[in-house]
């Protein structure tokens, strides 16, 4: 298991701090842990905490009006969720532990006590939140497309990126997912996310397995989000 500095050097907004200044900002992060199915906090609630996983996997999550469920990411070892402490007052979504989870928490008041201490720390979470900005445009745009087969492409890609590893095939997502799990992601049914899949995986864009995705031909994935 990873030491509480090597969790806080995957932080991509402190990644390029030195050794001895990550060391001493390790230092203000507490660990907290989550049983299956618990709540680091709910959407609108107070953001008090920015939250890296140690251990587990997390969901950050919206609920509609109609009570269901929409997947805006899944956060794992290494990873932050809770951005909401960097730029707002509260969180704009839900965060619940998928499987037994433990987390470091850093407070915003030394969050921003860092920002202003460390020159450079404010300009490398300026460009994190562009990331992830434009990671919830495409998001957005997927959304209301009507298409399930681009919002498909697009999540594939997006996991790719963020969890993908070059195999012979192609590129791998290291992320073991359920198509219910993807259904929730895209907005559909876990009946229509298999459809889109299988469809993928006939043409071959991807090849699939128990809960394993290979990615085969991005080029296609990236046309399909191109197209109307």
């Amino acid at each position: 298991m990873l030491k509480k500095i090597e969790i806080v050097k995957k932080i991509p907004f402190f990644s390029a701090l030195p050794e001895n200044e990550l060391l001493q900002i390790s230092q203000k992060f507490t660990e907290r842990e989550f049983n299956k199915g618990e709540y680091l906090f709910w959407e609108g609630e107070p953001a008090t905490c920015l939250y890296v996983i140690k251990q587990g996997k997390v969901k950050v999550l919206k609920h509609s009006a109609e009570g269901k469920e929409i997947v805006l990411e899944v956060v794992t070892p290494g990873e932050i969720c809770g951005g909401g402490a960097i730029f707002s007052e509260t969180q704009y979504a839900s965060a619940r532990a998928e499987e037994k989870s433990k987390v470091y928490c850093l407070s915003k008041r030394d969050l921003l006590l860092l920002i202003r201490t460390y020159k450079n720390l404010a300009q490398e979470v300026i460009i994190f939140l562009g990331k992830k900005l434009m990671q919830a445009h495409e998001m957005m745009i997927g959304l209301i497309s009507g298409k399930v087969e681009k919002r498909m492409a697009i999540l594939l890609l997006g996991l790719s990126e963020k969890h993908g590893s070059p195999v012979p095939e192609g590129i791998k997502i290291n992320l073991r997912l359920s198509r219910q799990d993807m259904a929730d992601f895209v907005g559909t049914t876990v009946e229509t996310a298999i459809r889109v899949m299988s469809r993928f995986k006939k043409t071959g864009i991807v090849a699939s397995g128990a809960r394993e995705i290979i990615i085969k031909d991005k080029e296609r994935l990236k046309e399909l989000i191109k197209g109307d």
